[in-house]
């Protein structure tokens, strides 16, 4: 089998099947699966699912797996030698997604490849990053953000200071597993992502690790897929803590992350 799809999902059905139509689409004359990973899964709604795409194989969870066990249950079940990880709220354009298996295959050295992912109203998202560092975070998570050291910190973070629409690739740290393509023997020898982080940094902990492999990590723009960006983390600083629990699991996954890699 060429290509297997992952997706996770928690609750938004319309989206999922949004994703789902298009995805399918995508896929014809590809021999390929898609796995969907249910978190919180209502047997009514699995029902549903079931009944308006038979082809797909559906993983249901009573309680929330979060993001990461919610990919790497995918992950365990995968029989194509590509592998696509992708929320329930991204949606492929065409040849989207035959760009990236294209890529790996013409690529033999890279082991992960992302798209450019833009938001439904055609504004680019970010989704390719150098490796954070202490002075990262500060600055990009209290008031110093406005100040000229800060902006310039921010800047190369974002590979401000590359073009990143070349149409070879670009060579990146980290790209945001919310969309993602990997070769499944590469992901045997680097391993699943770590389930010590519930949700944020297990994309750069993945991608430090392929490095660490040998193998290099790749910004794809040819790619584009549109994410409708639900940004469950928004409210940041003492009030985020306090009041959004993606927040708090926000930051708990980033002390994870630098405790597991150090600060340089």
């Amino acid at each position: 089998m060429e290509l297997s799809v992952v997706i996770t999902h928690h609750r938004e059905q319309k989206l999922l099947e949004q994703c789902l139509c298009l995805l399918q689409k995508e896929l014809e004359g590809i021999e390929a699966e898609i796995i969907i990973v249910l978190s919180e899964c209502r047997q009514e709604a699995l029902e549903g699912l079931k009944q308006k795409f038979p082809e797909v194989i559906f993983l249901p969870f009573e309680k929330n797996l979060y993001f990461v066990r919610s990919v790497n249950r995918g992950i365990e079940r995968v029989g194509g030698d590509y592998v696509l990880i992708i929320n329930d709220d991204v949606m492929v354009s065409p040849g989207s997604v035959k760009a990236l298996a294209g890529y790996l295959k013409e690529h033999r050295e890279t082991g992960l490849v992302g798209p450019k992912l833009l938001y439904s109203d055609g504004v680019n998202q970010h989704s390719c990053f150098r490796f954070y560092t202490p002075l990262t975070v500060v600055c990009r998570r209290t008031v110093l953000d406005k100040t000229s050291v800060c902006r310039e910190v921010i800047n190369r973070f974002l590979y401000g200071d590359k073009n990143l629409n070349g149409g070879d690739g670009t060579e990146v740290d980290w790209v945001v597993n919310g969309a993602v393509m990997a070769r499944r023997d590469f992901i045997k020898q680097v391993g699943f992502l770590d389930e010590r982080f519930k949700h944020y940094f297990s994309d750069v902990d993945w991608c430090r690790r392929f490095w660490q492999n040998g193998f290099k990590v790749v910004y794809f723009s040819k790619a584009v897929f549109y994410h409708y960006h639900g940004r469950k983390s928004r409210s940041g600083g003492v009030l985020g803590l306090l009041t959004n629990r993606m927040t708090r699991i926000h930051v708990w996954d980033g002390i994870r992350y630098f405790w597991k890699w150090g600060i340089s």
